[in-house]
């Protein structure tokens, strides 16, 4: 080859070489200017050991309370809610009432002593009692025939049937529905009587008397 080829030659090779060159420079230019990916760019979510880590380095209050509880006291029962109190057994055997309390006799032929401590109402409901009354009582009701009430005082008598007798202290009102019946009473206000042959005394007192029927109130 003469000089003249080998010259030609060289400055084509080398032409090459630069073009090849500038190619890689071209290339490598633009993967440098190209955007990063999602896995460059995205942050990646804490693992479950990180959220721990992080949990636990933030001091968060305690769930247990440490307050004891004291138990209230338990409260004791408060007065009875019925109506009228129970009777209880005073001395002797008697029955004890107090205000409110209400005491019933429904045995035929029974003898009862009743003391009232500043009230109680007795209710005889049927024949044959012989009751003895201690105290002052509110209310003494007969219902029956026959029957014997003897001492006490009550705010009031009221017998509704036949043959009976009471013998009491004060009374504040008499009241008698029924025939054959004698009351004697230390002092009243009130009488009235309903049927025939009752006979009521008093000792003392200015009483308003109300009769009907063949009867006898009077003053001994």
């Amino acid at each position: 080859m003469n000089p003249q080829n080998q010259t030609l030659t060289r400055v084509g090779l080398l032409a090459s070489a630069v073009l090849f060159l500038a190619g890689c420079s071209l290339d490598s230019g633009t993967d440098a200017g190209t955007a990063p990916t999602n896995s460059d760019t995205s942050t990646s979510a804490p693992t479950a050991g990180e959220e721990s880590e992080s949990a636990s380095a933030t001091p968060t209050a305690s769930a247990t309370s440490s307050r004891t509880v004291t138990p209230s006291a338990t409260a004791s029962p408060g007065p009875s809610a019925s109506g009228s109190a129970s009777a209880g057994v005073g001395s002797a055997g008697a029955i004890s009432l107090v205000a409110g309390a209400e005491h019933k006799i429904t045995s035929s032929g029974e003898t009862v002593t009743v003391e009232c401590s500043g009230g109680g109402d007795i209710d005889v409901e049927t024949d044959d009692v012989e009751l003895t009354v201690t105290g002052d009582c509110e209310d003494i009701e007969i219902d029956g025939n026959t029957n014997t009430v003897t001492g006490g005082a009550a705010d009031k008598i009221d017998i509704e049937g036949d043959g009976n007798t009471a013998t009491s202290g004060s009374v504040e009102e008499v009241s008698v529905d029924g025939d054959r019946n004698t009351i004697e009473v230390e002092e009243t206000r009130d009488i009235d009587v309903q049927g025939d042959d009752n006979t009521i005394t008093y000792q003392s007192g200015d009483p308003s008397i109300e009769t009907e029927g063949n009867n006898s109130v009077s003053a001994s």
